[in-house]
């Protein structure tokens, strides 16, 4: 009896695989490729047929499955290589072409130290950032499941086939206007008041909050809050004595020091740890993003031996 040919896998293949994930359908992932949404349907069903098992789940929004997502990162990974190979073979030529990277990033980080630390690689380098921002806490899912070759987050702990670095911490302090903070903490901050005074959270999955209502007032119960996925968007809702909440420091310009904001907890803080994470087959262009951050946040982010240490 014959051996079953080994599948081999089709770049535009994983290429469409990759568009329908990140677009969510059939139709977007369509418009990003120039190409009929037959023809994109046409390209999926090749590589189903090929592996026998799904690697798109049929719904709104479409995903990938398990089969997919290694798929993914496979893809992902064929990217850096390709142009590692590119380089070596005509380095002049790549120099003269932009080159693009996905990489997940959360909010804060976006809004404060992000773009000056890679600002110098992405010179150098011709090379073009597809950013895609989530929480802090969730932003390996991203790599984790393809999208990105790379993520700024809280795990210490490498994803499967990747590596990390600790970048450092960012300090948040957890504050208000004068006349939000004498409307409900009138009396102090008790668990009453936490009870009533709306706060803001990135999304459901932000757990940062919480944490430091527990670490700071021992409070483990609900608190109104909205729900809002931008770092400005925090700053300019504490500002108008909306809400009070966690900003990081480095957001912050005078509104301490001018009274505009007040520290609802003197002298308690929360430091959140940042690693990135990238995988293991390396291209220069993501060696030079790691090393542009790794020197920036050196400088401008709070460094922590132990933090180091576990990174």
């Amino acid at each position: 009896m014959a051996d079953r040919p080994r599948p081999v896998l089709d770049p535009k293949q994983l290429q469409t695989l990759a568009a329908v994930a990140e677009t969510g359908g059939f139709d977007k992932a369509a418009k990003k490729l120039f190409l009929t949404q037959s023809a994109v349907s046409q390209r999926i069903r090749q590589l189903e047929e090929q592996l026998g098992q799904p690697v798109l789940t049929r719904t709104v929004p479409a995903e990938a499955t398990e089969t997919g997502r290694q798929l993914l990162q496979h893809y992902q990974q064929l990217l850096l290589m390709e142009d590692q190979l590119l380089q070596k073979l005509d380095p002049a030529t790549r120099q003269r072409e932009f080159t693009s990277l996905s990489v997940g990033v959360n909010a804060d980080s976006l809004a404060t130290w992000y773009v000056q630390a890679v600002a110098p690689a992405l010179l150098e380098h011709d090379l073009l950032l597809d950013v895609v921002v989530d929480d802090q806490d969730h932003t390996h899912e991203l790599m984790r499941t393809g999208h990105v070759i790379g993520c700024v987050g809280t795990r210490p702990v490498p994803i499967q086939g990747g590596t990390q670095h600790y970048l450092g911490a960012m300090r948040y302090l957890c504050l208000a206007t004068p006349d939000f903070a004498a409307r409900y903490f009138s009396h102090g901050v008790s668990h009453d008041a936490l009870a009533r005074a709306p706060s803001i959270l990135f999304s459901r999955k932000d757990a940062v909050q919480g944490q430091f209502l527990r670490q700071a007032a021992a409070y483990e119960g609900s608190f109104p809050s909205f729900t809002l996925p931008s770092a400005q968007g925090f700053v300019e809702l504490t500002r108008q004595g909306l809400a009070y909440c966690l900003l990081p420091e480095l957001m912050l310009e005078d509104d301490l020091a001018s009274g505009r904001l007040v520290d609802l907890f003197p002298g308690q803080y929360i430091d959140i740890p940042l690693y990135w994470h990238h995988w293991r087959v390396e291209s220069r262009l993501s060696q030079a993003l790691t090393e542009a951050m790794l020197s920036y946040c050196g400088r401008y982010l709070r460094q922590d031996k132990a933090a180091a240490a576990v990174g």
